[in-house]
């Protein structure tokens, strides 16, 4: 082999010696089919870009003599692999002499693969020793070799390689001890002891991992059978390896021996019967935590829960027993537990007399981290409040785990020991119901699904409010689900079902207070008007919209509530509330703010959502929305005015943009409603929404007649044109923008008029009725022309042309989208461009000009992909793939097709269809 480092990327063709040989060429077996050919590529393959001589191959094919024809054969096999080796232009096996060499990436064939991991693995590169380990040694599929002829040279050969997988093998489980697994791995080390038992490092290996898992005694017993069996089969003693380890676990066996004249103090609460669920978090618990583990969430998520079930699984882990403290730090007394009254506690656990007991708290947390630092044990820290409780309680030493629960985010404890916190977020599905499954029993979850379903989507699969359906529904036994779901849902406050009058730790509206409790006078506030908040997720400024405070205010109040565990901040920038504490947040803005002020909140969020959103409606089209004079008050709420930026925006607020329409119709804001539904339309045109679009369009039409707003009747009634005449009812269509002309007319909204106008010219295009298409585009010209619309003029022109195209006048076309075509450009109108060319194109493919058609196409499809117009770039694609089509550039159609339909699949758009019958035909 000539040493090249294995190259990155995919290749077509791979070998594979790690157990049977063979060829794969992308995924598929090619062969070799028989035990000699598969000697000859072995060998080829072992001495990579080296030549293998006639002599070698045929003293491996033949031991015991070979005949006459030996050479023959051989270049008949090297022929053969030849065949399979063609077509790959990476591969190649050259004749040298008299023999052959084989050449190729060593990263095509699994045993250089496996090296080089190796060799990356003991280096420690990314992704890590253990990974790295991992995916070398799943690259063994048996003993290497397994098929091929020649026994004798082959087990030489196979000797050497197994060697190599040993080797890899005792490493990845050295590392796996080292990482804390020692407990996983001592299964699959005895196992490997009883079969090599010779190797001293498997044994060595085995010691320490039982040692590691409080097993000392079993690992000095196998010591001692290993000596003996190497003193009486081989004559030899022990390596340094397994004497260093012997010395090691004699000393630690003696500090166990110690142990046993101090207490092992016991003190977690009983598990949790049948606990589910939280897989991952367990494993991160496990493996991922550190010395110092943070589990937080909010209230209810099911963090003591968690918390007793972890330490009872890893309490064996830990010889010198287990120390609890429940910190009350968010207790509905509201008394959190001082550090030093804990301290005293775990000192008298650990054996320390009360006159020793020091009285100050500071010489207090030396005792206890001096006596720790003689131990291996774990400290569950349950409800803590904030770092200051919980600083003076943590050991000096790793060799103790500690594990803390909090619904404060304790940032400072993280950052100064580097922590990862494990968050709890509510259970997935199928984990919710486990947990009911569990308490009221399976039989009777099964016989109820649908129940259990609404069950579940009522509690919002918070862990809490899980329990108390479940106590209340184990409660009467006999009673059905549905009953109990439909009392949830029919419950006019919605966290009147989880509750316990007699317990207090199984009662939502008290483990919420908690929190609530704790908030500064700002904070609180924040979080009542939170509750009224109706979409998904917020941000800092939607939050100053409701609390009507500088945004810095806002995101000082909402860390707050964060560090509390009231809100979330799942992703930059943007924040939640779980369901059930926004139900109990707008509980508390009920009680305690007056409807006015209410009223006020959810006003000032909708003014800043209207003017952000007519921003960015502005900045993704060229073309103005109809001006009825009447805006919002108010700043934008991060206003973009870039065309990417902007698109992105109306992604992330889409939720809370279609929720508003509704919320502002609902709480008789109309002309919010109204006017949110125009400015939607922009965007949600571009994503081909059309249930989206008639829903809010049909919401909208409904506030305009509450107020009585002919501009808000027009736009309304030319939303639902639109929608109609793309996707419905073409008759509806018409109706309803035959009334916004009249009521644009009212209002003398000439831009209006235009572009219903043009909704008019799709219209009737699509039915093939041009000539009135044509008095539509016509009639759109004037009315922008009067107007001051450059932009709609564009539009207008190019749509004339467009009709006089299909009216069969391709001149009269040309010139007029060209006239559409200087416009675009003079004022930098991109959208208006690539439409205009889009037209230009179809018209020269008419007159036979295919190669002006495919250019003025290409640069409209450049175009639309830029300004992220995916209904019109699939379109102007379609048209592309029509001209390559009629020029008889086949390959060139059906590529652009495929890019159109790919679009149009993606938006769920119904011209895929079409386009997919283009390709079937082509």
């Amino acid at each position: 082999m000539d040493g090249r480092t294995p190259a990155a990327g995919p290749v077509r063709t791979r070998f594979r010696v790690l157990g049977p040989v063979e060829i794969l060429r992308d995924g598929n077996a090619l062969g070799p089919t028989t035990a000699q050919l598969r000697c000859v590529l072995a060998l080829l393959l072992l001495d990579l870009g080296r030549a293998v001589t006639a002599e070698r191959l045929i003293a491996a094919l033949w031991p015991a003599g070979p005949p006459a024809s030996a050479l023959n054969t051989v270049r008949v096999y090297v022929t053969r692999l030849r065949r399979l080796l063609a077509g790959d232009p990476a591969v190649a096996l050259a004749t040298v002499g008299r023999g052959w060499r084989l050449d190729c990436d060593p990263a095509q064939v699994d045993l250089y693969r496996f090296r080089d991991l190796v060799s990356r693995a003991r280096r420690g590169e990314a992704p890590g020793t253990g990974p790295l380990l991992d995916e070398a040694l799943r690259l063994w599929r048996g003993p290497a070799l397994a098929d091929i002829a020649g026994d004798e040279w082959r087990e030489g050969l196979r000797t050497g390689l197994e060697e190599e997988r040993l080797a890899a093998l005792e490493d990845r489980l050295a590392h796996d001890i080292a990482a804390g697994a020692a407990r996983d791995v001592v299964p699959e080390l005895a196992a490997l002891v009883a079969d090599h038992p010779v190797r001293e490092r498997p044994a060595q290996l085995l010691m320490a991992a039982l040692g590691a898992s409080g097993r000392t005694a079993e690992a000095l017993a196998l010591y001692r059978k290993t000596r003996q069996f190497l003193v009486d089969e081989l004559g030899v003693e022990p390596g340094p390896g397994l004497q260093r380890e012997h010395r090691r676990l004699l000393g630690r066996s003696r500090e166990e021996a110690a142990r046993l004249d101090r207490p092992v103090p016991h003190q977690l609460p009983a598990d949790i019967a049948g606990f589910t669920g939280r897989a991952e978090e367990l494993a991160r618990l496990d493996h991922d935590a550190g010395p110092v583990a943070v589990v937080t969430g909010i209230p209810g998520s099911g963090k003591t829960t968690l918390a007793v079930h972890w330490a009872h699984r890893a309490a064996g882990d830990f010889p010198d027993g287990n120390l609890w403290a429940d910190l009350r730090g968010f207790d509905p007394a509201g008394r959190a537990l001082d550090p030093g009254v804990v301290l005293g506690v775990f000192l008298d656990a650990l054996g320390v007399p009360p006159a020793q007991v020091p009285a100050s708290a500071e010489a207090r947390s030396a005792l206890y981290r001096s006596l720790l630092a003689e131990r291996r044990m774990l400290v569950v820290l349950d409800n803590a409040r904030d770092e200051d409780q919980v600083r003076p309680l943590l050991p000096g030493t790793d060799a103790c785990r500690v594990l803390i629960t909090a619904r404060t985010s304790l940032a400072g404890l993280v950052a100064r020991h580097g922590l990862r916190p494990v968050a709890l977020d509510v259970l997935g599905r199928g984990d919710a119901r486990d947990l009911l499954a569990e308490r009221i029993g399976a039989r009777r979850a099964d016989a109820e699904p649908e129940a259990v379903a609404r069950i579940i989507d009522r509690c919002a699969r918070l862990p809490l409010a899980l329990a108390v359906v479940a106590a209340r529904a184990a409660g009467i036994p006999g009673a059905p689900l549905d009953g109990l779901a439909d009392e949830l849902e029919a419950g006019t406050a919605p966290l009147d079902g989880f509750a316990f009058a007699d317990d207090s730790s199984m009662d939502l509206r008290s483990a919420f207070a908690c929190s609530y409790r704790a908030l500064s006078p700002a904070a609180a506030r924040t979080f009542r008007l939170l509750g009224l908040h109706w979409g998904p997720d917020f941000t800092a400024e939607a939050t100053a919209a409701l609390t009507g405070e500088p945004p810095a205010a806002a995101r000082l109040a909402l860390g707050e509530l964060v560090r509390l565990g009231l809100a979330g901040e799942f992703r930059s920038g943007r924040f939640r509330l779980h369901d059930l504490l926004a139900a109990y947040a707008a509980e508390l803005a009920a009680a305690e703010d007056g409807e006015a002020a209410r009223r006020d909140a959810v006003e000032r969020l909708l003014d800043r959502l209207l003017r952000s959103a007519d921003t960015a409606a502005a900045a993704i089209t060229p073309f103005p929305l109809a001006d009825d004079g009447d805006h919002a008050s108010g700043a934008a709420l991060a206003a973009p005015e870039r065309r990417e930026r902007a698109a992105a925006w109306f992604e992330s607020e889409r939720a809370v943009l279609l929720g508003a329409v509704e919320e502002a119709f609902k709480q008789e804001f109309h002309t919010h409603a109204w006017q949110l539904a125009r400015s939607l339309e922009t965007y949600l045109r571009r994503q081909n929404s059309a249930a989206e679009r008639e829903a809010v369009h049909r919401t909208a039409l409904r506030a305009a007649e509450f107020a009585n707003s002919v501009p808000g009747l027009a736009s309304a009634h030319l939303g639902l044109g639109m929608v109609q005449s793309n996707h419905g009812d073409k008759a509806e269509a018409r109706k309803h923008l035959e009334q916004a002309l009249a009521h644009f007319g009212t209002a003398g909204d000439w831009n209006g008029q235009a572009d219903t106008c043009l909704v008019l010219c799709v219209l009737d295009g699509a039915a093939g009725e041009f000539a009135a298409t044509l008095e539509h585009a016509v009639r759109g010209l004037d009315l922008y022309a009067r107007a001051g619309n450059t932009a709609g003029r564009i539009r207008a022109l190019n749509n004339i042309g467009f009709c006089h195209a299909r009216l069969g006048d391709p001149a009269a076309a040309r010139d007029h989208c060209l006239a559409a075509l200087d416009l675009a450009v003079g004022i930098g109108d991109t959208i208006g461009e690539a439409n205009v060319l889009d037209s230009l194109g179809t018209i020269e493919a008419q007159l036979g000009e295919y190669a002006r058609s495919v250019e003025h196409l290409s640069r409209a499809v450049e175009l639309g992909s830029e300004a992220g117009e995916r209904n019109f770039t699939a379109a102007a694609l379609t048209s592309l793939g029509e001209t390559h089509a009629a020029a008889g550039q086949t390959g060139e159609a059906r590529a652009a097709w495929q890019r159109a339909a790919e679009i149009f699949d993606e938006l769920g758009h119904p011209g895929a269809a079409a386009v997919r019958a283009r390709l079937a035909g082509s």
